[in-house]
């Protein structure tokens, strides 16, 4: 079996060696100057994938996971690193991922980029898969967990560290609810069971799709209240998030536009952290109760907006043609697939003076970014990043764009 030395880390959490013939062989669970016997698991063209065996010597930035599910279960990808060798893999993994997916050559010497406060206890949401009810003599038995690292094999889960304790605290009660004993019977088969942890701390489960007549949840937005729906997204990490939000507005303040538009707003949070006195504000979402609760919260700020419920893809180039873009300014926060077509497509033709691309995937991001930027369209502002997600292999990013000359 071959011994490398781990040089790096690439997005998603694998080391990165070379073996003997120069082969390049991406390791998971390995750590920066771990040197490891591996066994060579598929071997591509061009790179190979291999499995930990064991560690000969470990790196400077090895420590011990604290969970025993650490391994097998794919939430975490850097329990075995101590946190600032993790926050650094993730700012060279950035950097990495714009440089060569985006073809970026002239990037700032250094990021910005706000570590979590807390490594462990942040989430404010659980999600869990059933595994297989089983009839007892006291009616169906089911628990609940992950799908292993093989995509195959489910392990039950009692506690995740990532979460917050109150969380925690709830599964059994959630898992022994009458909805609960429920859902354990629910044929073809039982549905995934999600807890939310509001800003006050109490807790809201569900199983399969969130129940649309719930009360919806009151959670805080820079010391004020915004109401979102149990089923829509909200940030799971609210420190990190106030971060990211205090970084926007600063953005948004300069461009010194008088028209927003916020697409994939979901319960309004960009739009309502801007202090700038913006005359007109279109948000864009396609969850049509966070659509709803946007407009609520707007109103309950004296906020005037203009609320679409729809897809960015359609909506954004309709509202970009009824706007001046040299007063427009545009905030870009799409899922880990990031932009559709479309989206770019009108930005590129509709120029907007303003735009802030928000991602939590910087592969997606990169080729975005690559798009807008062709032909010179727009260029590279600035760039921050926030460690939104410690341990596992995921960071936010925000990009101000400017336009090209």
């Amino acid at each position: 079996m071959p011994i490398v030395k781990i040089t790096s880390l690439a997005f998603g959490g694998d080391g990165v060696a070379r073996t003997d013939d120069g082969c390049v062989v991406f390791v998971p669970f390995t750590a920066p100057g771990d040197e490891v016997e591996i066994a060579i698991t598929e071997q591509k063209k061009s790179f190979a994938r291999g499995q930990l065996v064991r560690v000969i010597t470990p790196g400077p930035g090895r420590t011990t996971p604290v969970c025993r599910h650490f391994g097998r279960c794919g939430g975490c990808a850097y329990q075995h690193l101590t946190y600032e060798a993790e926050f650094a893999a993730k700012q060279s993994q950035l950097r990495e991922s714009l440089e060569r997916l985006g073809g970026f050559r002239d990037l700032p010497p250094q990021i910005p980029a706000t570590p979590a406060p807390e490594m462990y206890g942040y989430r404010n949401k659980l999600q869990l898969a059933p595994g297989k009810p089983e009839l007892t003599d006291n009616g169906y038995h089911l628990t609940y967990g992950y799908i292993q690292t093989d995509n195959e094999t489910f392990f039950t889960v009692k506690e995740c560290p990532l979460v917050k304790p109150e969380i925690n605290r709830c599964l059994p009660k959630a898992i022994h609810s009458p909805w609960g004993r429920q859902n354990a019977k629910k044929k073809p088969a039982p549905d995934d069971l999600t807890i939310r942890a509001d800003a006050a701390g109490n807790c809201h489960f569900f199983f399969g799709r969130a129940p649309m007549n719930y009360p919806w949840l009151h959670e805080s937005l820079l010391g004020q209240d915004v109401q979102v729906p149990l089923g829509s997204f909200w940030q799971i990490n609210p420190p990190v998030a106030e971060k990211l939000l205090a970084q926007v507005n600063v953005w948004a303040s300069e461009s010194r536009c008088t028209t927003l538009i916020d697409a994939y707003c979901g319960a309004g949070a960009f739009s309502l952290s801007l202090t700038a006195p913006f005359s007109e504000r279109i948000l864009i979402e396609s969850d049509r109760q966070a659509s709803a609760a946007a407009n609520l919260n707007h109103q309950n700020r004296g906020l005037g907006c203009f609320v679409v419920s729809g897809l960015a893809e359609k909506a954004l180039p309709k509202q970009l043609a009824k706007t001046i873009p040299d007063k427009t300014l545009v905030i870009l926060d799409p899922p880990r697939g990031g932009c559709l077509p479309p989206v770019l497509n009108a930005l590129v033709q509709k120029r907007p003076a303003g735009l802030i691309y928000v991602s939590c995937n910087p592969t997606t991001l990169a080729r975005d970014l690559r798009q807008l930027c062709k032909d010179g369209t727009y260029a590279i502002a600035e760039i921050a990043m926030f460690d939104m997600f410690p341990r596992t292999a995921h960071f936010e990013t925000a990009v101000r764009m400017q336009l090209g000359k």
